[in-house]
């Protein structure tokens, strides 16, 4: 492997949209980026270290006075994948550290009690949903880009008591707008009237689909 496969097999930065923050979280964003580059700075020169070492040593067992140990021996190809293989988990593990610890508190904020109703708060819903949660539910969530949000949306719906608090949050709430316009919009942005009578002979399907206009 040349120095440069080695760079290029280091440098893995990710471009994101532009977002806007608060100067608190600027300076603590700023402060995360300038520890992942002094981070990759230190993996650069320590890989170089290494290939400069490597192309510097001598065939193994021709080094007049070697005492043999294996600290001095050449690193192998296959240790040099795994240390690299390493340190690329350790970088993901650090990005997705700082994506979630983002993501959990603009979750906090957005699915409060007032919002969502009474004990499908963002707190609530994951102390309550989290062991329900699968393997495949947590792959889904470390692969989404707001990852407290979906493991908000997985915990309720693998919950059976948080989805139908959830659920009856929701037609609550569609018998209130009912009440007060007597309308609900229709998909393709067509309203249509509703009385409160019809309401009560809707089946949950039918519920459901009002309630996912509303939305």
């Amino acid at each position: 492997m040349s120095e440069t496969e080695v760079k290029e097999a280091v440098e893995n930065d990710v471009t994101e949209e532009p977002k806007s923050y608060t100067e608190e979280q600027f300076k603590g964003l700023l402060a995360d980026k300038q520890a992942e580059v002094k981070k990759r700075q230190d993996l650069e020169k320590q890989v170089q270290e290494l290939v400069s070492k490597q192309k510097e040593a001598p065939p193994s067992g021709t080094s007049e006075g070697s005492s043999g140990s294996d600290d001095d021996a050449p690193m192998t190809v296959g240790q040099f994948r795994k240390m690299m293989g390493d340190a690329k988990q350790a970088d993901a593990e650090t990005r997705f550290a700082a994506l979630e610890d983002e993501s959990t508190q603009t979750a906090g904020a957005k699915f409060t009690a007032q919002s969502q109703g009474d004990g499908l708060d963002f707190e609530s819903v994951i102390a309550a949903g989290e062991n329900h949660l699968t393997e495949g539910d947590l792959l889904a969530i470390r692969q989404a880009k707001d990852p407290a949000a979906e493991k908000y949306r997985r915990c309720v719906f693998n919950t059976p008591e948080l989805s139908e608090k959830a659920e009856t949050v929701r037609t609550s709430k569609l018998l209130e707008e009912i009440k007060l316009t007597g309308r609900v919009p229709a998909s393709g942005g067509v309203e249509t009237s509703v009385a409160a009578g019809d309401v009560d002979s809707m089946s949950e399907e039918e519920l459901d689909k009002l309630a996912e206009a509303l939305d």
